[in-house]
């Protein structure tokens, strides 16, 4: 069996590529992916379908004559050369044209996700949280290898060296990714002492980001009892999980700065509060001070018994006045009482009948005209010391003789 170096074995790829002439010029019908503009005007891509992808590369000269601009998502038809690049180890293909066919079944199934999502209510700005101005502990959620967890810790300790990070390794990329994510949340957004947590990773292609794209991630996140900071490190590309989050921070280390507050402000700010409140307090002071000082100063301060004397008299002279008073209402309500008591003797019935008058009733009703009895009338006559019974024999209106 021939040893052969790498380079030859990557010299007898190439070759073979080369020798198939259907390598040479293909058209291949695929999703696009991981796309990437480079400074330099060449764009990198992957093109895929359900069961495989190619890594692919389109030169500055060829790419600036495409008529729309190429993203993930987009449903494509590359026309080109699939060969074998060497120094990378893998086959790739360079495009010669580009063309748009419309959007890929993942990004249409993205898009149904998000709609489906946003219907629910999971994105609406109501349901964002403040972050805590100063938190207790700051939970992390991210690759424990990864530069992002580097970026967080360095940017949090040097704003604010005395924090408490509360670091959750999980995988950030690749089958079963996003489960680990969000088993990591729920256990440290428990932990005590949390106040918010940071979810993240240090950015990549849209393959790189699917798993913050999985249903279950961002119902996780919407579901987090304590705020989440989203940071998944793309600064244009959005993921549903930017959507779920209270905060979405372009960038590992801008997630830190939103979370850890700068401890040299914050000291500032407190000393600053305090040369308020003690001149605030000394101002105060120095006002209830002058306003003591002007009571004091007035005469009636100075001579408080002065105060009482002249109340005394005034009291003194009221009492009298209340009493001369009284003495003339008593002799005024007596007079009245004598008056009202005579109008009621003169009414009393019994007046005339001690004066030789006698009552005439007709059945026990008084009787004080003559034209109320007709002849053969019983009727009773009440004296002073008892009654007594007749009968009207006859009736004489206008005489004036005695009627028996």
């Amino acid at each position: 069996m021939e040893i052969l170096g790498v380079f030859e074995v990557a010299r007898l790829l190439t070759g073979l590529m080369e020798a198939e002439p259907r390598l040479r010029l293909v058209c291949v019908r695929g999703e696009l992916a991981n796309c990437k503009a480079h400074p330099s005007g060449h764009f990198y891509f992957s093109i895929k379908d359900e069961r495989a992808q190619l890594r692919g590369v389109m030169f500055r000269s060829r790419f600036r004559q495409v008529g729309f601009e190429p993203k993930d998502g987009d449903m494509i038809l590359v026309t080109g050369q699939v060969a074998f690049y060497e120094p990378a180890g893998q086959v790739q293909v360079y495009a010669e044209e580009m063309e748009q066919l419309g959007l890929g079944a993942q990004l249409l199934k993205l898009q149904e996700l998000k709609s489906r999502l946003e219907a629910e209510g999971l994105f609406r700005p109501e349901r964002k949280r403040p972050l805590p101005l100063v938190p207790r502990r700051v939970g992390i959620v991210t690759s424990a290898s990864g530069a992002a967890l580097r970026d967080i810790i360095q940017i949090a300790r040097r704003r604010h060296p005395a924090i408490d990070l509360v670091i959750a390794p999980a995988r950030v990329q690749g089958q079963g990714a996003a489960d680990e994510i969000v088993r990591q949340l729920q256990r440290i957004a428990r932990a005590p002492g949390v106040d918010v947590v940071i979810v993240g990773r240090g950015g990549g292609g849209q393959e790189d980001l699917s798993a913050f794209n999985e249903e279950s991630l961002v119902r996780a996140v919407a579901a987090s009892p304590v705020p989440v900071v989203s940071a998944v490190g793309h600064e244009t590309d959005f993921t549903l999980v930017d959507f779920a989050a209270d905060q979405r921070a372009p960038t590992p280390s801008a997630a830190a700065e939103l979370c850890v507050p700068n401890y040299l402000e914050l000291l500032a700010r407190v000393l600053e509060l305090r040369t308020r409140l003690e001149g605030g307090a000394r101002r105060d002071l120095f006002e209830r001070r002058r306003h003591v000082a002007a009571l004091v100063g007035r005469p009636p301060l100075r001579r408080p018994m002065d105060i009482v004397q002249a109340r005394r008299d005034r009291l003194t002279q009221e009492l009298r006045l209340l009493q001369h008073l009284g003495r003339g209402a008593g002799t005024q309500r007596r007079a009245a009482l004598s008056n009202l008591f005579y109008r009621l003797q003169a009414l009393d019935p019994q007046g005339p009948l001690q004066r030789g008058y006698a009552l005439v009733l007709k059945e026990g009703a008084p009787v004080s005209k003559v034209g109320a009895l007709h002849a053969g009338d019983e009727v009773t006559l009440r004296f002073q010391d008892g009654k007594a019974y007749s009968r009207i024999e006859r009736v004489a209106q206008g005489e004036t003789e005695d009627v028996v």
